[in-house]
Parts: C-alpha cells; sequence; structure tokens
C-alpha cells in the first residue's frame, strides 16, 4: 500500500514532469518517428487498461503490442508501444528510484517489489492518461484541417 506522502509526490509528478514527457513523447513520434496519433481504439485500450491500476497487466499488454505482426499500413502504432516499453522499462529501473525517490529500501524484496509496481501502475496511469489527452488534441487539430480543406475544396468548385 502506498503512503500519503507517495501519492502525494506522484500527483505532482504527474503535473509538473508526466504531463510534459507525455506531451513530448507523442511530439517525438510525429516529428522524429514520422507517425500520426494513434487511433482512438488503440489509446482508449490502452487508457482503460493503465486504469486498472495492475502494472502486470499493463506491461502484459503493451508487450503484446510490440510482438504483434502490424500490417504496414499500422507501423505507426507498433512504433508507439516500442517507445511506450522503452519509457516503462527507463521509468522503472532509473526514474523511479533515483530521480523521483518516491521507492524505500523497507520490507526487504519482496515488499519492495510489491511497491515497485504499486508505484509503477499509478505512474503509469497517469502518464497514460496525458499521453491520450495529448493524442485526442491532436486527432482533433488533424480533424479540423481536414475539415477546413474539405470546406475550401468545396467553395474552389
Amino acid at each position: 500500500m502506498l503512503s500519503e506522502e507517495q501519492i502525494n509526490r506522484i500527483a505532482l509528478l504527474s503535473d509538473e514532469v508526466l504531463y510534459p514527457e507525455a506531451v513530448d513523447f507523442i511530439r517525438q513520434l510525429l516529428d522524429e518517428e514520422d507517425c500520426e496519433p494513434l487511433p482512438n481504439s488503440q489509446i482508449n485500450g490502452l487508457h482503460a487498461i493503465s486504469l486498472a491500476l495492475n502494472y502486470q497487466a499493463l506491461r502484459d499488454f503493451v508487450t503484446h503490442q510490440t510482438e504483434r505482426n502490424w500490417h504496414q499500413d499500422k507501423r505507426n502504432t507498433e512504433t508507439f508501444y516500442k517507445k511506450l516499453k522503452e519509457y516503462m522499462e527507463f521509468m522503472k529501473k532509473k526514474r523511479l528510484k533515483n530521480d523521483f525517490h518516491l521507492l524505500s529500501d523497507q520490507g526487504g524484496p519482496q515488499a519492495v517489489r510489491t511497491q515497485t509496481e504499486e508505484l509503477m501502475a499509478q505512474l503509469m496511469a497517469e502518464f497514460i492518461q496525458h499521453l491520450a489527452a495529448e493524442n485526442s488534441r491532436l486527432l482533433g487539430e488533424q480533424a479540423q484541417k481536414r475539415k477546413k480543406k474539405e470546406e475550401f475544396s468545396r467553395r474552389e468548385r
């Protein structure tokens, strides 16, 4: 069970660290990997799984998505999940204890593992919530651009 201090720290990290990182994560995919935002079905499914607050289930889902044989027109989704898996691994190995100072060494190895799973579930739920919001915002922008383009095309006729 997470302490009140850990829960409060996660809330603060969500606003100050995870939100900007989620925006950067999506923007890097678009700018550097030449990806498109995820389809609503993918981002909503990922978000729903993250809300279960079961890190093992989330990790299994992301791993499954990275191992799928994606059709060529779905490579954006494959790239997204590979990058998300890398982010999750980095978060767990380096940031949880060293950067965020959330992990306590008290209680022995089993207690640390349990605490790690709970913390990762919370952190990733927050991160994915921000990913979903940014992804939805970008999908909305794309829809607006298409609509304006269609309206312009109709006026040109």
